[in-house]
């Protein structure tokens, strides 16, 4: 994971990864869901990797995704 990639920014990651999506991660954080869509954005640029396949149903995990996603688990806890 590169340096650039913040705490903030990651627990953002985790929020939406756990949620499912922009619209229930804006609820439980407290986040609009256009700033959590431009903070993923700016972490896929970050980290030069998709982390997320966008559907018209929600945010699924990518492979490098779910790898972040148990990496910044471990951080987390």
């Amino acid at each position: 994971m590169k340096d650039s990639a913040d705490w903030d920014g990651l627990r953002l990651f985790l929020a939406v990864a756990r949620a499912g999506g922009l619209g229930p991660a804006a609820r439980q954080t407290g986040v609009s869901a256009p700033t959590l869509g431009r903070r993923m954005v700016k972490l896929e640029h970050q980290l030069n990797r998709r982390l997320f396949d966008r559907r018209q149903t929600g945010y699924g995990l990518t492979e490098s995704g779910r790898v972040l996603y148990e990496q910044v688990q471990e951080m987390e806890a």
